[in-house]
């Protein structure tokens, strides 16, 4: 167990032979440890001890040595375990930029590379799911590179271990039978799930890495493209957040998706706040233009995107475009 911590056999046998004997004076030393495997090395495991904190020298004629309790040694020693991971993993990061920047600037080539046959993209799309540090994000939608998509027991597994899972399913996948059932499993165990009308295929993950099909318009996905850090990676994410701010949040229960119902009609005061919502006013301004109080339309803002489902107010226009709120060639403001 004290190996864990960063010492030694040695040092470890050591420690806890000391535990119970201290203090005990440094002239009695050899004869009292004498047989044991490492008592040659007696002088240094003890400077490494003290260096460690777990054994501190006692003044006096003659001086001695006092083992420090466990608790209180182990504790410093496990933090400070936890700092030096901490500082090797963002060196790691430092390390990996530093890298791919290399590799950028010798061999731009290298920041796309060309992934051939089913299998190979299979694989190369539980790769990027198990190198996420913290989250992965995808465009789902038809084709799907096994003839009937599945439960991806791999998303389940890192969820479990806090990976965030984001996934923008495209209406027309949702058709597929059987398709909300396996949803459903998903979000039961914490993947975020919305549904709109996805333009490609998309895997994200923070490594940073994007895997795409190479066509526009596959009918089987027989070639990907894995895309490294670069510009190109940058629009990529920043497509998937675009879309992810208008799509509408999707919940499953008992194989039926439960989706916003289109036909529900606004209130009066959804009609006059969604016109000034889309002008861009401030909360002020539109409660200067209603005759309320600022308080009053913040109020009315929570309630009507609760009922809409929607988290900013730029979902809740593009939300309430979609349900026949809003004129469509309005621009809703972020």
């Amino acid at each position: 167990m004290l190996e864990v911590l960063g010492l030694t056999a040695d040092e470890a046998d050591l420690y806890e032979w000391l535990l119970g004997r201290t203090p005990i004076p440094n002239a009695d030393l050899d004869a009292l440890v004498a047989g044991q495997r490492w008592a040659a090395q007696l002088p240094d495991l003890l400077v490494r001890l003290e260096e460690l904190g777990l054994v501190v020298r006692l003044p006096g004629v003659p001086p001695s040595w006092q083992t420090v309790a466990p608790d209180i040694a182990f504790d410093a020693l496990a933090l400070g375990g936890e700092r030096a991971l901490t500082h090797a993993r963002h060196r790691r990061s430092q390390l990996s930029a530093a890298y791919r920047h290399a590799a950028q600037r010798e061999d731009p080539m290298q920041l796309v590379e060309v992934v051939r046959g089913r299998p190979a993209i299979g694989e190369r799309y539980v790769r990027m799911q198990r190198e996420a540090r913290r989250e992965v994000r995808c465009f789902d939608a038809p084709p799907y590179v096994s003839r009937a998509p599945q439960v991806n027991t791999l998303e389940l597994d890192l969820l479990r271990r806090g990976v965030r899972y984001r996934v923008l399913y495209d209406r027309h996948g949702l058709e597929l039978p059987g398709r909300l059932e396996d949803l459903e499993t998903g979000l039961t165990h914490g993947e975020e799930a919305r549904v709109t009308d996805v333009p490609l295929k998309l895997v994200l993950n923070d490594y940073p890495l994007a895997l795409l099909p190479l066509q526009q318009d596959p009918t089987e996905i027989e070639t990907s493209l894995v895309v490294h850090d670069s510009v190109l990676l940058d629009a990529l994410s920043a497509l998937f957040e675009m879309y992810w701010d208008r799509a509408i949040p999707l919940q499953v229960r008992n194989g039926q998706a439960q989706l916003p119902d289109p036909d529900d009609a606004p209130t009066d005061i959804d009609c006059d706040l969604l016109p000034l919502l889309a002008a861009g006013f401030t909360d002020q301004a539109i409660a200067n233009q209603l005759g309320c109080h600022e308080r009053t339309v913040r109020r009315y803002l929570k309630d009507m995107m609760h009922r809409l489902d929607a988290v900013t107010r730029f979902q809740a226009g593009y939300q309430a475009i979609r349900r026949g709120w809003l004129a469509s060639d309005r621009t809703v403001a972020s």
